[in-house]
């Protein structure tokens, strides 16, 4: 496998060597370096390294290692050999060694701020443990299994840095604290599992003898999961971990409590269901011997905390829903009766992992709620991750507009569904080209050798029958279709396709993608996958299990129905289930298998879809963690980067765009709150409310009981009109308004030029602007927001705000070209001020609406800066201040800086209509008319009270902490 952050071949079976060939700069001359590795030859020479970043050390001086010439490195390499017994290893090594970990370092940091990771914790380190180092170690030999399935060095750095911070959190002695409380806040489909294990490896070497992870509600996601868990730490190694099964009080002998050692070197695994029974019986088995259960050092880790573990009773009624009710006894030392038991474990910390942490921070907080009033940590991705805003983008922003990606099921299609699912076998259009897609794909990857499982997953209902129905239309359509019709339809939509995001398109939207960019498969003309094609049709059932009752896979398509109602083998001897080979059996095949999973709540999380190339979604929710939650299509895509593919509807396209924004906000919040050293048991997260509020809410009403008043936020708010009707008339008339508005503006406030391509207005009322301009324009009734039903809130919120003092009066800004060198009809004659040259903007390519135009982004970054008298001394650091503006939440700090922090701006645009553009996935403007662009934005913190305004919080301070839960049955 090759790495792309570093460049180095790796090859790991046991102790095989690394061999590359490198250039570096040496003393002015380029040497050709032939360096000879082995996997962890060099660890203590990078731990060395890493250790001195840690104290402060450039890596200009760890070049040297802290010594002043070549010949002082070369005698402190040697005395390290003789005294501490390292490798030996020459200067052009010890250089290159250095170079390889600062590019980590670097991608580390970059993947962090991408992602604004951050860490909120109570200031409390519970203790001084590192990261082991024994090559026999739990975690070091976890580590080389992640090297074997492929990780990065910069996501294996990822995980050990986030392991290593998490396990200093945690207490091997709370016997008079009480529980350790968390939450690590992930992604969607990112590998957290491998997070979770990676710490359980750390702590079983540093002594933590019990480890419990609460998973999901579906048993063989449940089974999958211990299955998984045991094979990557149960090693021959330091520590001995043991499965546990039949965990009840009235266990067998042998799998009894009492029949285990709890000690040092000694790790007890169970993965028990968010089930009643599973739950209480686990209770039972640790109360049996309570001498056995003073010894534990317990790890509860709570995989999807946001599913099952939330309290939905009324809270202030003091009483649980079973299953909350249940956690909290087990992280609160009370049995099955609420009862507190005699004696206290050795140690409870108590983590919750989720991706969607809304109702985690929203639900209830009181001494015993799960609330995690130690600390709060999120997870960082790789720049190899496809998430919610590589996917959807964010709208209106410069970094992430999104991939060309998702297609459109229309209404009439919608209607068809509904038909399908009441039994008529009839696909819709958007369904046939879905699954020629997947054909395709799969036929061109498997000529590509890969061989690892590729999937369809047909998500357009919950329920049951449904499915069946579904999967029975399927069946029938490519058995009983004519093949030449298949073919035809096949051709037609790889051809489109293959045109319509290609290995250049990806690296355009993905500028940072560390992936390894020469191993992008790519596509094939349409004549060399047709074989393959006819060989995926010829058959298509469900998996066959041989006499031994084990599955069988053939080369042909495989249908699965993936719901509780199929959970054997039926008449046929088939299973029906989604079942994936394990890695042995993909190995013997002689091609990728393929499977086309139709179901619901089994794959709304959860359940990892292998190899998805192609996802047919048609679910409505309101509610933003269960729409998150339903993205399968997130996660990492070695090799076939270019083949997923996406079709849903307009609107669902919009909530994912939508929760992109909102997840990447939430995000942003947590790192103000980091760098504010905020404590989680004082001061709880915020999460933005949707300004949409009645067409999406952050989670469930009874989710988010402890928030104070849900109202409408528009702090931070700064929406672009990016979507235009391609109408003359509309477009004069929004001219029309705006010269008007313009013209009312120069007679009554003072203007100043602040360049030659910018008109200033200052202190302009936001009254003045609502009645004069926002609600005399004409918008495309995409731009929610500028919709009247929309509109009105947001203009009552602001005049309130402004009321309340909270915010200022506008800056209004008419931004352009400057006009030397342009030709009359690209300059905008502005009423009784003067000129300034129009815009250009180009269309996306990928908008499927003719009768609009989406220009993806309006605003000029360097615009948001543009009403600000930056002095002599900060004119020569101009372009370092403005390029804090494609950073959420630089801005602010550089407006508030210059006395600005309250001060909201409209920035207008003229958008010549002849616009011309030679970019990629652009098309020129070739609009009817010139168009008025508009952006607004409100300032993202209060600087008066460095608070953000109706963001939705727990009030913490009003909780009784005396509270105790009742039963709930």
């Amino acid at each position: 496998m090759k790495n792309a952050n570093n460049g180095i071949k790796y090859n790991k079976l046991n102790d095989l060597k690394i061999f590359y060939t490198i250039h570096l700069q040496v003393n002015c001359e380029i040497l050709e370096v032939k360096m000879y590795l082995t996997d962890m030859k060099y660890d203590a020479q990078r731990d060395w390294i890493k250790n001195q970043r840690r104290h402060g050390h450039s890596w200009e001086k760890l070049s040297y290692a802290k010594r002043d010439s070549p010949e002082k490195l070369e005698e402190f390499l040697k005395s390290r050999v003789m005294d501490d017994h390292w490798e030996e290893i020459s200067i052009n090594e010890w250089y290159e060694l250095v170079k390889s970990i600062k590019k980590v370092e670097d991608s580390s940091i970059e993947a962090r701020e991408r992602d604004k990771s951050a860490s909120i914790t109570d200031g409390v380190q519970n203790n001084t443990l590192d990261i082991p180092k024994d090559s026999e170690s739990s975690w070091q030999i976890y580590k080389n299994k992640l090297w074997e399935k492929g990780f990065t060095e910069v996501a294996i750095n990822e995980i050990e840095t986030s392991c290593i911070f998490i396990l200093k959190r945690l207490s091997s002695n709370t016997k008079d604290s009480g529980p350790i409380k968390g939450l690590v806040v992930g992604n969607v489909q990112s590998g957290k599992t491998a997070n979770m294990a990676g710490l359980m490896a750390m702590a079983s070497d540093h002594g933590w003898n019990t480890f419990i992870v609460l998973s999901g509600l579906v048993e063989n996601l449940r089974k999958q999961t211990q299955d998984r868990l045991i094979e990557d730490l149960h090693n021959s190694g330091n520590v001995s971990w043991y499965s546990l099964s039949d965990v009840k009080g009235n266990a067998p002998s042998g799998r009894r409590a009492q029949d285990f050692e709890f000690k040092e070197a000694k790790a007890h695994l169970y993965v028990c269901l968010k089930n009643s029974k599973w739950l209480k019986g686990l209770l039972d088995w640790m109360y049996k011997d309570l001498k056995q259960y003073s010894r534990m050092k317990i790890l509860v880790i709570d995989d999807e905390a946001d599913q099952g573990s939330i309290n939905t009773a009324d809270i202030e009624s003091n009483v649980r829903k079973t299953i909350n009710r249940l956690i909290v006894n087990l992280v609160e030392g009370k049995n099955k009766q609420d009862k507190v038991v005699a004696t206290k474990p050795q140690a409870m910390n108590y983590i919750s992992y989720t991706a969607t942490p809304y109702a985690n921070f929203l639900n209830e907080y009181s001494r015993e709620s799960l609330y995690p009033r130690n600390f709060i940590h999120s997870l960082s991705t790789t720049n190899e991750y496809f998430g919610p805003k590589e996917i959807f983008g964010i709208r209106g922003s410069e970094d992430f507009e999104g991939m060309n990606i998702t297609r459109t099921i229309y209404e009439n299609d919608i209607n068809q569904i509904k038909d399908m699912h009441k039994g008529n076998k009839d696909l819709p259009n958007s369904l046939k080209e879905a699954i020629s897609w997947f054909l395709c794909a799969v036929a061109s990857l498997r000529l590509h050798n890969f061989k690892k499982p590729l999937t369809m997953m047909v998500h357009s209902s919950h329920k049951q029958d449904d499915h069946k129905n579904t999967s029975y239309a399927i069946k029938n359509w490519l058995k009983n279709e004519k093949e030449s019709i298949i073919f035809d339809l096949c051709k037609e939509v790889w051809n489109k396709e293959t045109k319509s995001f290609t290995k250049k398109d990806l690296l355009n939207s993905y500028e940072n993608y560390s992936g390894n960019k020469e191993k992008i498969l790519e596509f094939q003309p349409f004549l060399e996958i047709l074989p393959e094609i006819k060989m995926l049709i010829k058959e298509v059932n469900h998996i066959a299990m041989n006499e031994e009752g084990e599955p069988s896979y053939s080369e042909h398509v495989h249908l699965c129905v993936d719901n509780s109602a199929n959970n054997g083998i039926n008449y046929d001897g088939n299973y029906m289930r989604l079942l994936y080979p394990d890695s042995k059996k993909v190995k013997e095949m002689n091609r990728a298998p393929a499977f086309i999973v139709v179901g619901g709540t089994t794959l709304s999380r959860g359940l990892t879809m292998e190899g998805l190339v192609s996802t047919y979604f048609l679910r409505n929710t309101k509610q933003a963690d269960t729409l998150m939650q339903m993205g399968r299509w997130f996660g990492y895509r070695p090799r076939y980067e270019l083949y997923p593919r996406i079709w849903m509807t307009e609107n669902t396209k919009e909530q994912f765009e939508f929760l992109s924004t909102l997840e990447y906000e939430l995000r942003a919040t947590l790192e103000e709150f980091s760098k504010a050293s905020k404590d989680p048991s004082a001061y709880a997260p915020r999460v933005k409310n949707t300004p949409a509020v009645s067409w999406m809410r952050v989670t469930a009403s009874d989710r988010q009981q402890a928030a104070t008043e849900i109202e409408v936020d528009y702090t931070g708010f700064s929406p672009q009109t990016i979507i235009f009707n391609n109408e003359k008339k509309e477009q004069l008339h929004n001219i029309n308004v705006t010269e008007n508005f313009l013209f009312s503006l120069a007679e009554i406030e003072g203007a100043n030029n602040s360049s030659e391509n910018q008109f200033i207005w200052k202190n302009v009322s936001f009254d003045f602007i609502a009645e004069n301009l926002l609600k005399k324009m004409v918008f495309h009734p995409r731009m929610r927001t500028f919709n009247k039903d929309e509109l009105n809130p947001f203009i009552e919120w602001v005049k309130e705000k402004t009321k309340e003092d909270e915010l200022n009066n506008w800056n209004v800004i008419v931004s352009g070209k400057k006009i030397n060198n342009l030709k009359e009809n690209e300059i905008w004659n502005l009423p009784l001020r003067g000129k300034v040259g129009k815009v250009t903007r180009n269309r996306k390519s990928t908008f499927e609406d003719e009768k609009s135009i989406n220009i993806g982004v309006l605003r000029d970054p360097s615009d948001l800066y543009a009403d600000i008298n930056f002095g002599e001394e900060d004119k020569k650091e101009i372009s370092k201040i403005k390029s804090k503006a494609h950073k959420i939440g630089g801005v602010d700090e550089v407006r508030a800086f210059y006395g600005l922090g309250d001060t909201p701006q409209l920035i207008i645009y003229r958008i010549d209509k002849n616009s011309k553009t030679n970019a990629e996935r652009r098309e020129n403007l070739e609009a009817e008319e010139d168009i008025i662009g508009i952006c607004l934005r409100i300032p993202g913190m209060n600087s008066k009270n460095g608070n953000s305004y109706g963001a939705l919080q727990i009030q913490i301070e009003n909780y009784d902490e005396t509270k105790e839960s009742e039963v709930n049955e």
